[in-house]
């Protein structure tokens, strides 16, 4: 008898596998590890990597700056050190502008790639469903696809009408 039980349950849970199943996706590891995105995180880099290393040299700059005001202000006249101090603050604040500016052109350029890859993504992840006989396709962030087959909606929109 539990022969036989086990037998129907595993014919069962064949059928249902046939019929359509579920998946798991990690997302993560899709948008990190996927040709597109791959793709997307090295146009940033030859879009914003010169200015980066600019940015990182106007650091070293400043740095140098402050390191020869500290090292020669003992020898320094007053209008020197005025004239000095004036251009170590004339540079930090054109590096805080630089900085932001170069921080929110990547991160408008980031929304605009991670978005693209997304739909990408959503794409393959649709047609793989559809082809495999997938009801559900689910991520670590939610439902990543979902069979026509398994829509209620036109349902819930009856009883919501009642």
């Amino acid at each position: 008898m539990k022969l036989t039980t086990f037998v129907l349950l595993a014919v069962m849970s064949f059928g249902l596998n046939a019929a359509g199943g579920n998946a798991f996706i990690k997302s993560k590891v899709l948008l990190e590890q996927s040709p597109q995105a791959v793709e997307a995180n090295k146009a940033l880099q030859e879009q914003f990597g010169d200015r980066e290393q600019s940015l990182r040299s106007l650091a070293q700059e400043i740095q140098e700056m402050e390191k020869t005001y500290q090292n020669d202000s003992a020898i320094m006249s007053a209008e020197q050190k005025k004239k000095a101090e004036d251009n170590i603050v004339q540079n930090k604040r054109r590096f805080q502008f630089e900085q932001q500016s170069l921080k929110e052109d990547l991160q408008a350029k980031q929304r605009e790639l991670l978005q693209q890859v997304q739909i990408s993504i959503k794409a393959v992840i649709q047609a793989y469903g559809e082809k495999q006989g997938y009801d559900f396709i689910f991520t670590d962030a939610g439902i990543a696809y979902a069979s026509d087959a398994v829509d209620i909606t036109d349902e819930i929109l009856k009883e919501l009408k009642k």
